[in-house]
């Protein structure tokens, strides 16, 4: 297979079946002029034609009429070609998939769409209703404001569907079935089930020191022991996300103390005996639908806990970089590191060197250490091709970090904070370039 090259894309307006290439283009990617040969633009549309010369452009491919108009090429300037034998392969092709015009990453989905252009990607916005089963199109936003009809399956698709209601809906699954049918990849599949991960992980030896005590289906006789060993306990939901119905059963002088979180606070209820907490806490819940992980001694920040959102991305030799470490401390009184809880994003170097001193930075490549052998782990465990994730990590006061959850759709609150500005232009622009290697132009790895 030959090198991809990058070329400006125009119309040709006559009615020949013809694509023009510009001489140096034609040559780079090991054709010549009148070979019959197949072309390709995303997933799943070919068409064939007889190549040509234009001796009047530099570095630019010139497409036929029909296709240029029935793809809605007309606003993209700039993409890459490679030969694959009798195959030329136009792309890449690189769909977003939300929630459309009401999605609350909007913003920085339409960043994407610009850091794309940028490097002659075909990338747009679209939602699982914006595809046409009857000609394998998508209804696209290729810039803010402007939606295409008629745009080609792309070869990769970023899912950003950030709500499993949404994600499990039966025509979410029907159109990400047929579109991964028709060849495309869709990276970030769904989201996670928290048992599940464990379980994967706990095959890796060499990952169970990361790992803190974790059960599923807690009991009462089951609490006691781990409240023995561990003072405190979380009981988490197994398909819960942003902290919602997370609750912490410590043991005290007297008694134990439940406190769960609400959308708004973090209520708490004392109980003398271990039972009547257990009843109150899973009178209306299905024990198998929550985990119990031990309660660990973190680190902490102005007296309070902190963790750490870690973010792995794939990049465009699909190699796993860590882009960000972000420490987070809690709310005085919560629970949760979640803002929505009222948690604070803190410097890290301040963090680092404020809990562990001389040996802030060694700390601190473990964390980074972890981040890799988790997401390394993670590879396995989907068929489907896994781009990112946002893995919480705690540092206990030793210094050892503990994997706390991984997110298979990590939020962008974080962010917002002035000290990750850097962190958010390099992680849009890896979701993007992974898609770029997934559709067959990525670079190869170091």
């Amino acid at each position: 297979m030959v090198s991809a090259v990058k070329l400006h894309l125009y119309r040709v307006s006559s009615s020949s079946n013809e694509v023009v290439f510009s001489k140096g283009a034609l040559q780079k990617i090991g054709a010549t002029a009148g070979e019959h040969l197949s072309f390709k633009i995303g997933a799943c549309h070919r068409f064939s034609a007889k190549t040509a010369i234009n001796t009047e452009r530099r570095s630019a491919l010139g497409l036929p009429a029909d296709v240029f108009d029935e793809l809605g090429l007309a606003l993209i300037d700039g993409l890459h070609v490679k030969r694959d034998g009798d195959t030329i392969h136009i792309g890449p092709t690189i769909g977003i998939m939300g929630a459309g015009k009401f999605d609350p990453e909007r913003r920085h989905q339409q960043d994407m769409l610009t850091y794309a252009q940028t490097c002659g990607y075909i990338a747009f916005l679209f939602s699982p209703e914006d595809y046409n089963w009857a000609t394998n199109t998508i209804t696209g936003e290729t810039m803010p404001g402007h939606r295409q009809p008629g745009l080609p399956l792309p070869t990769a698709i970023y899912n950003r569907i950030h709500t499993r209601d949404e994600e499990h809906k039966l025509r979410v699954e029907a159109v990400k079935n047929r579109m991964r049918a028709l060849g495309s990849h869709i990276y970030n599949p769904g989201f996670f089930d928290k048992w599940e991960v464990h379980e994967h992980l706990m095959y890796g030896q060499k990952l169970r020191k990361y790992l803190p005590e974790t059960h599923r289906a807690p009991t009462p006789p089951l609490l006691k022991k781990i409240l023995d060993r561990h003072h405190s306990a979380y009981l988490k939901p197994v398909d819960g996300r942003g902290g919602k119905l997370l609750m912490r059963l410590s043991r005290r002088d007297k008694g134990y103390r439940l406190q769960w979180l609400t959308d708004l606070s973090c209520p708490h209820a004392d109980f003398m005996q271990l039972e009547d907490a257990f009843e109150f806490a899973f009178s209306h819940t299905s024990l198998d639908q929550y985990l119990v992980q031990q309660s660990l001694d973190f680190s902490s920040f102005d007296g309070r806990s902190v963790d750490c959102r870690v973010q792995m991305q794939k990049d465009i030799s699909g190699t796993w970089r860590c882009l960000m470490i972000g420490p987070r401390v809690c709310a005085h009184g919560c629970i949760s590191s979640h803002f929505s809880q009222g948690a604070d994003v803190i410097d890290p170097d301040d963090y680092f060197t404020n809990a562990f001193g001389k040996k802030a930075e060694a700390v601190k490549a473990a964390v980074e250490e972890c981040g890799f052998s988790i997401a390394h782990r993670m590879d396995d465990y989907h068929t489907s091709p896994i781009g990112e994730l946002g893995l919480d990590i705690g540092v206990d006061k030793t210094g050892c970090p503990k994997l706390l959850e991984i997110n298979a759709k990590p939020g962008r609150m974080i962010f917002l904070d002035p000290r990750h500005a850097e962190a958010r232009v390099t992680t849009l622009e890896a979701s993007i370039d992974y898609g770029a290697f997934l559709s067959g132009f990525g670079d190869e790895p170091e």
